[in-house]
């Protein structure tokens, strides 16, 4: 019996097993590892599973994501923009307003000074008109917010608000009135890798964890036996383990654990989430906007939010070629989720046409990665489920981590964080010798 497994090897279940070290062993589903940190594409077009970047406040967490990439990455500078009836608006959309029509302007300003919704809110569609008052939130974030979550916002709660940012009154004057200026500081630099897309983190990973990684072995049925736990594949192999770490979507692991109580599946049954389609089309073209992302409120175009993948790294693209990755959300069980890559291609090339991001003239290469969970929902009620699923998995002496396996919508170094944390707590107080970094790179990491 070994001593510990972890389930899942994307970013969490990775980080994990570098972080605990020893006698650790990683279960993968798939042939790859990476889940959503993968990459997809061809004939020298590649694509993130959606955008990725490396940053953070958390400066620890982010010195080992670097520190596992070593000379692999290289800094960028955010130029994100939001498409709103066809002007290329500064993101943050608040501090890009100075391009906007002037009544617009004076809208947003008064509705965010006098904003008459004072009560507190009860839902997250009460919280953007609370914080961000009408001008702000008619036209940008209800609508980009509907797209995204696919939810009616009214029927969303607000335990994930603190990732909005909430923008301070003196930037948005400044901004009125043309004065540059930068919101989500934070996230204003960043590092990418040189080579090998986002994928190549996880790929790091795995050459530091060599020997300790098991693809293709599907957990079908776990179970506790001799005071640890069995962990059997669809096709019948059994790996032994003192103590377990599961970093896989609750609902597959309660697919393979015995013994859950039909309240317990019930609440992780109605726990909800969105899945992703992520369509990649490369361009005979260098001549696109140096964006590292565009943002589309309209509900008219598919996606959400598209990408330019050679902003990132020009290892993304051919030579004398660009691509675009358009993110569009996919509701489980929707009309749009019955449609073909082809049907989806079809409508993204027409409306990247249409709004003038892409000539489809130029188009030369085209993909669809499908994901299953992308995005957890916070609805109401998601509290209570999740506070149930939690203590039910603790009481049995399982530990979660990651995004799908705790049910948070947390960023890659949140899952990061999550790994140190319980690698310590794992291990009585302190990660494997062989992963830790210097407080001297932890320094040099927050001074950027």
């Amino acid at each position: 019996m070994r001593d510990i497994g972890v389930l899942g090897a994307g970013i969490s279940g990775l980080f994990t097993a570098h972080f605990l070290g020893g006698d650790v062993e990683v279960l993968e589903a798939d042939d790859r590892v990476g889940g959503l940190a993968r990459c997809f594409g061809g004939e020298g077009f590649r694509s993130d599973i959606g955008g990725h970047i490396l940053f953070s406040k958390d400066k620890e967490a982010l010195a080992h994501e670097l520190a596992v990439l070593g000379d692999n990455r290289r800094r960028g500078v955010r130029a994100n923009k939001v498409l709103y009836q066809g002007l290329h608006v500064k993101y943050p959309f608040e501090n890009g307003i100075d391009v906007l029509p002037k009544e617009d302007i004076v809208h947003i300003l008064h509705s965010f000074v006098d904003n008459p919704h004072k009560a507190p809110p009860t839902n997250f569609r009460e919280w953007m008109y609370h914080v961000f008052g009408d001008g702000l939130t008619d036209r940008y974030l209800l609508p980009y917010n509907e797209k995204i979550w696919k939810t009616p916002p009214e029927q969303m709660s607000l335990e994930w608000v603190d990732r909005v940012p909430r923008p301070p009154l003196i930037d948005l004057i400044r901004t009125a009135v043309g004065i540059q200026t930068e919101g989500y500081t934070h996230q204003l630099y960043f590092d990418y890798p040189k080579t090998g897309g986002f994928e190549s983190l996880p790929k790091a990973l795995l050459a530091k964890l060599a020997g300790k990684v098991s693809t293709g072995f599907c957990a079908a049925r776990i179970a506790p036996v001799d005071g640890g736990w069995a962990v059997v594949s669809a096709s019948g192999e059994e790996r032994r383990y003192r103590r377990l770490v599961a970093t896989i979507p609750i609902n597959a692991l309660f697919a393979a654990l015995d013994g859950v109580p039909p309240e317990v599946q019930a609440a992780a049954d109605a726990l909800r989430f969105n899945s992703l389609r992520v369509a990649l089309v490369g361009v005979r073209s260098a001549d696109l906007p140096a964006y590292t992302a565009l943002y589309v409120p309209d509900p008219a175009s598919l996606y959400h939010r598209v990408c330019y993948n050679q902003v990132f790294s020009p290892d993304m693209v051919p030579a004398g070629c660009s691509s675009v990755s358009c993110e569009i959300t996919v509701a489980p069980g929707s009309a749009l989720d019955a449609w073909s890559d082809e049907q989806v291609l079809g409508r993204v090339v027409d409306d990247l046409g249409r709004d003038g991001i892409v000539d489809p003239a130029t188009v030369c290469y085209r993909a669809v990665h499908r994901e299953k969970y992308a995005y957890v929902i916070y609805d109401l009620g998601y509290s209570d489920r999740v506070r149930v699923v939690r203590e039910f998995v603790e009481s049995r002496g399982i530990h979660l981590a990651g995004r799908f396996a705790e049910y948070r919508y947390v960023n890659t170094d949140a899952c990061v964080r999550r790994a140190l944390d319980l690698s310590r707590e794992l291990r009585g107080g302190d990660i494997a010798p062989e992963a830790r970094v210097s407080d001297a790179f932890v320094a040099e990491v927050a001074r950027g």
